[in-house]
Parts: C-alpha cells; sequence; structure tokens
C-alpha cells in the first residue's frame, strides 16, 4: 500500500486516535503548494489536549481539530487549499469546513450513516461556497474502515451494527477483518509493540 504525504499524515492521526481510545479519524488542511499546515484528530474519549485542541467533548472531531489551529488571518487562504479527512465528514464538520472558507475536501472512507458530503448540494447557502468533496480513496477506505470497525467493536453502541453494517456496503473485507483483529486482540497486541502507522498498514495490506 503506497500512499501519497497527505494520506498518510491522515492515517497516522487515526492511529494516534485508535491508541488513545477515540474514534480512529485524523486530518490534515494542506495548502495550495502541497504542504501541510495543520494537523489534527479525533480526541472525543480523551480527558484533555494541548492548546489549541479541543477533547473531551462530542465536538472534538479531527476536522474540528484542525480547524481551531487557525487564525483569524489565516482563513482568507483556506479556500486555496486542501482538507484531508480519512472519513467522510459528518454534519457539524461539514457546516464547520463551510463556515471556515475551505473549499476542496478529499475524504478517505464513506460513511453510509454519518457521512454529509451531499450537504453541499442541498442547501442554497451550501451551493453558493461552490464546495468540492471527493471520495472515497480505496486504499485510504480499508485503513480507516478496519480501525473504525475495531473500535466500535471494543466501544460497542446499540447503533454499532447498523454504522458496521453501511461500512461493510463499501468495503466487506475491511469490516470482516476489523472484527476478526478486534476479536483476536491483534490491535491490542500492535498497541503493545509499538506498531508504526508503517507496521499497520502493512499487516493490513496482506490480510486483504
Amino acid at each position: 500500500m503506497t500512499l501519497n504525504p497527505n494520506w498518510l499524515a491522515c492515517l497516522e492521526e487515526a492511529w494516534v486516535a485508535y491508541r488513545h481510545g477515540s474514534v480512529p479519524v485524523g486530518a490534515v488542511w494542506v495548502d495550495e503548494s502541497g504542504e501541510i499546515r495543520f494537523r489534527g484528530r479525533n480526541r472525543i474519549n480523551e480527558a484533555a489536549s494541548p492548546h489549541p485542541f479541543i477533547a473531551n467533548t462530542r465536538l472534538a472531531h479531527a476536522e474540528m481539530n484542525v480547524l481551531v489551529q487557525v487564525t483569524p488571518e489565516q482563513f482568507s487562504a483556506m479556500g486555496s487549499g486542501t482538507l484531508y479527512t480519512s472519513l467522510e465528514p459528518c454534519p457539524l464538520c461539514i457546516g464547520a469546513l463551510t463556515m471556515s472558507g475551505v473549499r476542496h475536501i478529499q475524504f478517505g472512507a464513506r460513511d453510509g450513516i454519518a457521512g454529509a458530503t451531499a450537504l453541499l448540494s442541498s442547501f442554497l447557502y451550501m451551493r453558493q461556497k461552490n464546495m468540492v468533496a471527493m471520495g472515497p480513496d480505496p486504499d485510504v477506505q480499508t485503513f480507516s474502515l478496519v480501525l473504525m470497525t475495531a473500535h466500535l467493536s471494543k466501544m460497542p453502541t446499540d447503533r454499532t451494527e447498523e454504522f458496521l453494517q453501511a461500512f461493510a456496503q463499501d468495503d466487506p473485507k475491511a469490516v470482516a477483518l476489523g472484527r476478526i483483529w478486534s476479536q483476536t486482540g491483534i490491535l491490542d497486541r500492535a498497541l503493545q509493540q509499538h506498531w508504526s502507522v508503517y507496521d499497520l498498514m502493512g499487516a493490513i495490506s496482506a490480510a486483504t
């Protein structure tokens, strides 16, 4: 599995989020020259975070933790770059991205339940912003959904199966692998052995 640096950075952030017990989603904003300027990850299950990141709230999504780093002086430049995120943005993040000035979004995995990129063409205000969202990316989607499946399996809710069935419609192998790795403790061992994102990518590629 070979990824460009922007996707790799997203998956690094997603893996860190998983290690901390948060939802495994990572995001980066890349400027028009191709430089990664801001990185963020989901921190909803973490008690605290360094400034300016937000944690310990349902608002602490990866995209939000990218945007909170942007100063008022920098907002005017957001439209010239691209926001990369490992999972399709939800309604919260689509709204925030619209208001932030971001106009180009790349998402790695589709989210058939909470993904909200369709809103960009559903409301007049959003249509007027001429935002473009593209995705999924097959390799990123597989990695992302393996981690999402494992996380949801470890921390089940009354909607876990609904989400997993939706993910399985886009990548059944990733969801099956995530279930198996959760049940057999492979990811727990990966955490104990301090696997890097490259180690994890290699194991996922070999298994799928």
